[in-house]
């Protein structure tokens, strides 16, 4: 039973890195986002420096960040990057389980399950989303670097509707990969 629950969560966790870095290098849907709420498309050619620049694809920052800015970004960079070696080590764990067939159709209901629960907790954390925002950059970036004027360049470009959306949009799409596993496992376990 504990060993079913831990391959669940495994599973749930790589679904959600997984969704998470599905997003992250998607240009378009970083530019469906930036859309929202501007018409500049300035904007896109930054998120796309940005984009490289966090996910390792880029040593530089070509951008007219301030110094706070640029800072701040080299954190964020170094979590993007650690989250990248855990998604890394996930994968393959994933990859083995199911090489070595471990994977069971329980396993797949629980880590369903879990995504769902995290779904309904995201619900709330929605209602309080300033709040949880806050919490989330002081508890990550407790040096202090990630307030910024309204009118500094990184807040004109990335506004909290931007991280709003893709937290959402996030945990959608790891229940949907997990529904989908979820039936062709389903439907391989009949044949």
């Amino acid at each position: 039973m504990k060993k079913d629950f831990l391959i669940g969560l495994l599973i749930a966790f790589f679904l959600i890195l997984l969704s998470f870095n599905i997003l992250i290098h998607c240009s378009w849907f970083h530019q469906k986002l930036i859309e929202r709420y501007s018409n500049n498309t300035y904007f896109f050619e930054i998120d796309k420096n940005v984009t490289e620049y966090i996910t390792g694809f880029s040593q530089e920052l070509n951008v007219d960040f301030s110094d706070n800015e640029k800072s701040h970004m080299k954190d964020v960079r170094n979590l993007i990057l650690i989250q990248q070696f855990i998604f890394i080590v996930l994968l393959i764990t994933f990859f083995v389980l199911v090489y070595k067939r471990k994977i069971k159709l329980n396993q797949i209901k629980k880590s369903t399950l879990i995504i769902l629960f995290i779904g309904f907790l995201s619900l709330i954390i929605l209602l309080f989303f300033n709040i949880f925002f806050t919490f989330f950059h002081l508890l990550l970036f407790p040096q202090g670097n990630w307030q910024f004027s309204s009118d500094s360049l990184m807040i004109q470009v990335y506004q909290q509707s931007f991280f709003r959306s893709f937290f959402i949009i996030t945990i959608i799409l790891s229940l949907f990969i997990s529904v989908i596993i979820h039936f062709i496992v389903g439907i391989k376990r009949k044949f």
